[in-house]
This record gives structure tokens, sequence and C-alpha cells, in this order.
């Protein structure tokens, strides 16, 4: 028996001291529902839940930038929706002004309202945005360039198209023959061309029989779309003498090149058909070896996930008049009428494409909304099981630690009384 050292005791206050310690641990867990608390308690499990934290915070993000952009693909359909029924009413009248019974005064006014459907029409894909961003001028198209020559731009290229470099070997419009030949090097792939030829419908219907008087010039019948023979492209000429060229390769690869009107010599000739003389309109364009780069650049980019790349990229559609190929539709005659009623079906065939992209990426964008829901919801799962306080369990083990402490006291009470009793052997 000793006095000065009471091994017992040290030994018991030791044990009480564990219990304590593990006894607030558990009162900590019960009381924030964490059983994970500080890295101490598991430092695997800390440095895996905190990942998770930071993984369902960027989740969470990316649920709010699909459905922005789940919003905006709405805003651009639903102007579409109303280009659509303006188109459709221009068709009306287009039909309504092709029939003989009308008068003059009656397609003109006919007249009238398509141009201010067409005022609307542009007014509505001019002023179509979110957040003060434009969803309809083409600043959300893919972005090209011609480096070498200014007459020449990018106006847009399909999804399915190869970026990088290529060479327009050549454009030519001879004036003698009224045909149109293109020739771009390394479409669709770096190996391949495509070289497309094919002739304008040129003469006006209407007899002109003079060259210097103003009766030649007409009314501009060779506007409009002309397809190549083989599905290798089209060319469309706007009112204002402008060109848009499109060359497609065999896979869905489309590119489309924008001349401006200075790049394109236009001549007015007579020419004498059966004894008759009629006004013949002939382009001439030669341009040469212009370097086009495509840059894969300028969509609408989503981030939809929680990880680097993880995007949806959309490209919303350039709608304008010269687009649609409606900037210059001329109901005041029954045979301008007639000819309307094709340029609108085109226009109508091409706003319904670009509604049927657009709906594709919203039925896209709902598919990742749907996925990042049921990841959030995993993932919180795994959290949980990880970092969360199973009450039941704590509780029983709480009781535990409660009963050691209190049996630990009384014990170092007990131990306490041993050096009394070596004192005994004193007396």
């Amino acid at each position: 028996m000793r006095i000065n050292s009471n091994i017992t005791a040290y030994i018991t206050n030791n044990a009480l001291l564990r219990n304590e310690n593990n006894f607030g641990l558990s009162t900590e867990k019960l009381s924030s529902g964490y059983k994970i608390n500080k890295a101490g308690d598991d430092p695997t499990g800390y440095a895996i839940s905190n990942r998770m934290r930071l993984q369902l915070a960027a989740l969470d993000s990316a649920e709010v930038n699909a459905t922005t952009g789940k919003s905006a693909l709405e805003t651009a359909d639903g102007a579409l929706t109303e280009v659509t029924n303006m188109i459709q009413r221009m068709n009306e009248l287009a039909i309504k002004a092709a029939n003989g019974t009308l008068s003059t005064g009656d397609r003109e006014t006919i007249q009238d309202e398509v141009e201010q459907l067409c005022k609307e029409i542009d007014r509505i894909t001019e002023q179509t945005e979110l957040n003060e961003r434009k969803l309809l001028d083409g600043s959300m198209e893919r972005t090209g360039y011609c480096t070498n020559n200014p007459l020449v731009k990018i106006d847009s290229y399909s999804d399915a198209t190869r970026t990088g470099g290529y060479t327009l070997s050549q454009i030519t419009e001879t004036a003698s023959g009224n045909t149109l030949t293109v020739t771009v090097a390394g479409f669709p792939t770096s190996s391949d061309s495509v070289t497309m030829t094919y002739e304008y419908p040129k003469y006006y219907d209407e007899q002109k029989p003079t060259l210097n008087g103003t009766d030649v010039i007409g009314t501009a019948i060779t506007t409009g779309l002309y397809e190549d023979s083989a599905g290798r492209g089209s060319v469309k000429i706007c009112a204002d003498g402008s060109q848009y060229i499109t060359v497609n390769g065999t896979d869905g690869e489309s590119l489309t090149l924008f001349l401006a009107p200075t790049a394109i010599t236009t001549t007015n000739v007579v020419e004498t058909r059966d004894g008759v003389d009629y006004a013949k309109k002939q382009y001439s364009v030669n341009i040469t070896n212009a370097e086009l780069d495509l840059t894969g650049k300028g969509e609408m980019i989503l981030q939809v996930g929680a990880n680097e790349e993880q995007k949806i990229k959309c490209t919303l559609p350039k709608i304008t008049l010269e687009r649609l190929d409606i900037d210059d539709i001329d109901m005041t005659t029954a045979k301008g009428a007639t000819a309307a009623i094709g340029k609108i079906t085109t226009a109508l065939a091409y706003v319904n494409e670009a509604r049927s992209k657009i709906g594709a990426y919203q039925n896209r964008v709902e598919m990742t909304l749907s996925y990042l829901a049921a990841n959030t919801e995993n993932l919180n799962s795994a959290l949980s099981r990880i970092k969360d306080t199973d009450m039941a369990d704590e509780m029983t083990n709480y009781a535990n630690q409660q009963i050691l402490v209190q049996a630990a006291t009384s014990m170092l009470a007990q131990a306490n009384q041993a050096p009394q009793e070596a004192l005994q052997l004193l007396q």
C-alpha cells in the first residue's frame, strides 16, 4: 500500500477521461446531427464528404444553368411561333392576290399588309432577347471568317461541318452563260472538295424592247433561291444584290457564304427570242483563293454539369427577311403573287427547320434536368450515409458512455479512499 502514488486512482482517472471524451463526442454528434464534425472524427470520410458537398453545390448551379437555357430556347421558339403565324398569313394573302378577279387596288391593299407583316418579322427577330442577349440575330451561331477577302463572309455552317481552314478556290458566275461555279477545297473533309455548277433562270416574262430605257430593268424576277440539280448546294439572290451561296457535303455538312453586293457585277442586256426582245439581267462574279476559317465558336454554351466540358452547345438560327427570301415580295401583280407563293413556302420550311432544331435542344435540356435531379438525389443519399448521424445507434452509444462516465466517477472516489486505509497502519 502506497501513499505518494495512488496507481489505482491514476488508472481510474485515465478511464474517466476517455469515457468523458467519448461521451462528449457522442453528445456533439447527437446535437449537430453529423457524425463527422471535424477532420479528426474520420479523416477519410471528411475528405470524401467535402468533395461530395462541392459536387452537390455545383450540380445545383448546373440545374439553374439548364433551367435558364431552357427559358432562352422557349423564348426563341415563342418568337418563331409568331413568325410562323405571319408567314402563314402572307401565304393566304399571296394565294388571294394570285386570283385574276382582283383589281389593282385590291392587290395594293394586300401588299400594304404584307409589308407590315415583313416589318413585324424584322422587329420580332431583332428584339427577341433574354438577359440582354439577342437570340435570333445570328450571334448564337458558330462563327467563321474569310481572312483575305472582305467581300466574302461566313454566314453559317452545320454542326456536322468540320471546323478549321478551307480554301474557297473559285466562285465564278459567267455573264455569257449565266451559270454559277463554286469550288471549295477541303470540304467537307480535308481531302475532299465540292464543285457545283448550275444555271439561273434570268429572263423576265415581260417584253422589254429597248436597252437604254428604264423598262429594261423591270421587276426583280431574278431574285430567289436556285438549287443545284445534284443537291450539292444552292444560291439565293437578294433584292439588294447580295447572295447567299450554300455548299453541301454528303453527311450533313453544310457551309453558307455571304457575298456582298459589291462583289457582284450586274449587267442589263436585251435578248431576242423568236423575234421578240426581252430584258435579261446577267451577274458576273470572280473570286479565287479566299481563305476560310471556321472557328467552331459562338454557340450558346450551357454548363449543365459539375465538371469541366460537361456542356450542351446550342446554335440558334439567324432569322432575317433575306434569309427567309421574302425581302422583295411584290403582290401588286398576279405574277408577283404567284412567285411569292413559292418563296413563302421556302421561308416556312426554313422556320420549321429552325423550330425543329430548337425543339430538339429543348428536349435534350429537359432530359438533362431530369438527370441532374436524379444525380443530386443519389449524391445526397450517399453523403448522408457518410456524414449524417444515425440517431438510434448514436443514442445507444450515448447511454453507454454516460453509464461508463458515472461508473468511472464512482470508482475514482473509491480509489481515492485507498491511501486512507494505508494511514490505518500508522495508528
